[in-house]
């Protein structure tokens, strides 16, 4: 069961791997084309800052976005090498760590999506200018993904109390 929970596991981070491969391209060509004026402080230090960074600090939670970005894919594979190390040496202790990293991993990619979808629903009602790349994920794909997401969690739940 713990190598089931292991290929879940890939699988699922295959799909995330190919959504933001996929997300990042498509963002990447659309930022290049329009940017949007950004008001530009006159005064004090932040005169110099460049508009994207202006944008970033004008964000309800500056940098939350570039933090999920980071963070979930970096914990997912962090807590992938701990159930590898689960299903090697079959320590109960590498189970925990990885369902607790799993558990991050989680909480990461749901901020992450919630962000996502803020900026885009800000964008679409015209309030500023947000990153025109924002929501590129093919739903199916996303679907497939948070489907994975949970079996692994499911399964490396039962295996982490069971073991």
């Amino acid at each position: 069961m713990a190598i089931a929970a292991l290929v879940v596991w890939i699988c699922t981070a295959a799909i995330g791997g190919y959504l933001l491969a996929t997300s990042t391209r498509g963002a990447e060509a659309a930022d290049a084309p329009e940017e949007a004026p950004v008001e530009v402080p006159a005064r004090g230090r932040d005169r110099f800052d460049p508009p994207s960074l202006v944008r970033a600090k004008s964000e309800p939670l500056p940098g939350m976005r570039a933090l999920g970005e980071f963070a979930h894919p970096a914990l997912a594979v962090i807590g992938l090498g701990f159930w590898l190390g689960y299903v090697l040496s079959r320590d109960r202790m590498f189970a925990v760590i990885g369902l607790g990293v799993l558990l991050g991993a989680l909480c990461a990619g749901i901020s992450w999506a919630l962000a996502n979808a803020r900026a885009a629903r800000r964008a679409a009602a015209g309030h500023r200018p947000g990153r025109p790349g924002a929501l590129l994920f093919t739903p199916r794909l996303l679907i497939l993904h948070g489907l994975g997401a949970a079996l692994t969690l499911l399964l490396t739940a039962l295996i982490a109390a069971r073991a």
